[in-house]
């Protein structure tokens, strides 16, 4: 047969052999010159820089950055409230110079210079500070410089209404009604 398309004569796969997922559905098809699909079926958020345009069927948020937020509050918090325990313990017990263990970050280097401990106490200040430090390095900047992201147009932001003020006989109540 030459000079003639052929077909292509692979045998179909079996049942056992994995099929290609079925595209989903809600997209539009691709156009002609390989124009873009519709957004309801593109990926929820984007990442999105300054200078990029902004694709139809999406729009600009800004949002804080989860993954340093959450790490940095983990390490600091953890640590912290462990420290404020033993600095309140201490106190407790008459040994008031170990109050600056509360002062979060600064707290173990300032335990460090009123107090008179051993090797062992001093390593576990000030790791104890560096960690906390740490912590509070990842948690600040999480929480003070968003990112800007691309959110499709469809999804609806979460929102809070408060419900009006109940009050009964002996009994009052406030509640929040929305959509997260």
């Amino acid at each position: 047969m030459s000079g003639q398309a052929q077909a292509d004569d692979s045998p179909p796969p079996s049942l056992g052999e994995e099929q290609p997922p079925p595209a989903p559905s809600g997209m539009a098809p691709a156009g002609p010159q390989g124009g873009a699909l519709d957004p309801r079926g593109g990926p929820k958020v984007l990442p999105w820089k300054k200078d990029e345009p902004v694709p139809p069927g999406y729009h600009v948020e800004t949002r804080i950055r989860k993954g340093l937020v959450i790490s940095g509050a983990i390490v600091f918090g953890t640590v912290y409230v462990f420290t404020a325990i033993g600095g309140g313990d201490a106190v407790a017990h008459g040994r008031s110079e170990y109050a600056a263990l509360f002062v979060p970050c600064a707290g173990p280097f300032l335990t460090l210079a009123i107090t008179r401990q051993d090797d062992l106490e001093t390593l576990g200040l000030v790791v104890d500070g560096l960690v906390q430090i740490t912590g509070a390095a990842l948690l600040v900047p999480g929480l003070v410089v968003p990112k800007k992201v691309l959110v499709r147009d469809d999804l609806a932001r979460p929102f809070a209404v408060p419900v009006p003020m109940t009050f009964g006989r002996n009994s009052a109540g406030l509640g929040l009604a929305g959509r997260f």
